[in-house]
């Protein structure tokens, strides 16, 4: 999800209505967790970028597993 094509992908099925299916029953389970996570990772972006709580410092910690492969 955090690596350049994932995030590509998720911009593009999240902000243009990108399909990876022809139908929502269509999709496999991975399809369905990988939208689900970049609906995810959006959320938390939006919910940072809107705290307008000067001088507070937001750290955002994430399991990086995919780059010790």
């Amino acid at each position: 999800m955090e690596s350049p094509e994932g995030q590509e992908l998720a911009a593009l099925c999240l902000d243009y209505g990108y399909k990876l299916a022809a139908a929502p029953t269509d999709l496999t389970r991975p399809q369905i967790n990988f939208l689900v996570a970049a609906l995810v990772n959006r959320l938390e972006k939006v919910a940072v970028a809107r705290s307008d709580e000067s001088g507070a410092t937001t750290f955002i910690f994430s399991d990086d597993a995919d780059l010790d492969e």
